[in-house]
C-alpha cells in the first residue's frame, strides 16, 4: 500500500466513524426519553418493535458512557480502519448490531435491555485486526488480536471492573463485546481480498 492510499482509506474510514457517530451524538441530546424510546429491550422486541435491535447500540446511560464508546471507537477505527476499508467498517457495524442483538434475543433471555455502542467497537477491533493479521501480514495487527482475546478471557474469568459500571453509571453487558467480536469476525470473513473501499 502507498502513502497516498494509506491516508485515503483513513480518511474514508474516519468518514465512515463520523456516519457511525452522529445518530449516536444526536440521540444523546434527547436524554433519558431517547434511551427509553430506542434501546434494546426484550420485551419490547417481543412486541414486534423489531428496530430496537438495531437502534440499541445508538443510545447510551450517560454523557460519559457516550464519550467512553466514540473514545474507544475512533482509537479503533485510526488502529485498523486502513485495513478494513471504508466498506468493511460499515460491514462490520451493520453485522454486529443485527447479531448483537440476535445473540441477546436467543442466549441472553434474562438480559431485559441494553444500550451502547461497545459491541460494535469489539467488532471493528476483531474485523481489522484479524484482516490486518491474515491479509496485510502485520505484526502489529497480532498484538491487537492477542490484546482482544486477553481482555474476552479477563471478562469472563474475572468479570469487568465495577470502576467502568460506575463511571457509565449502569452495568456493563460483556456479552455485547463478546458476540460482537465474534461478529467481526464474521465479517472480516466475508470481506473480499483485498479491502475495498465500498
Amino acid at each position: 500500500m502507498t502513502e497516498h492510499s494509506l491516508r485515503h482509506d483513513l480518511l474514508l474510514s474516519m468518514l465512515v466513524f463520523l456516519v457511525i457517530a452522529l445518530p449516536a451524538v444526536i440521540l444523546a441530546m434527547f436524554g433519558d426519553a431517547a434511551v427509553t424510546e430506542w434501546r434494546y429491550d426484550r420485551l419490547a422486541i417481543a412486541q414486534g418493535e423489531w428496530w430496537r435491535g438495531i437502534t440499541g447500540h445508538w443510545v447510551h446511560l450517560s454523557t460519559m458512557h457516550l464519550g467512553m464508546n466514540l473514545a474507544g471507537l475512533a482509537v479503533l477505527v485510526l488502529l485498523t480502519g486502513h485495513w478494513l476499508g471504508a466498506g468493511g467498517l460499515l460491514l462490520a457495524t451493520v453485522l454486529a448490531a443485527a447479531g448483537i442483538s440476535a445473540g441477546f434475543y436467543v442466549l441472553d433471555s434474562d438480559l431485559l435491555w441494553y444500550v451502547g455502542l461497545s459491541g460494535i467497537a469489539h467488532a471493528v477491533w476483531s474485523a481489522g485486526a484479524l484482516r490486518g493479521a491474515l491479509v496485510h501480514r502485520s505484526a502489529f495487527a497480532w498484538i491487537l488480536l492477542l490484546l482482544l482475546a486477553a481482555k474476552t478471557l479477563a471478562e469472563i474469568q474475572y468479570g469487568t471492573p465495577r470502576a467502568v459500571a460506575e463511571l457509565i453509571e449502569g452495568p456493563v453487558i460483556a456479552q455485547a463485546h463478546w458476540y460482537g467480536a465474534a461478529f467481526g469476525v464474521l465479517a472480516a470473513v466475508l470481506l473480499p481480498r483485498p479491502p475495498r473501499a465500498f
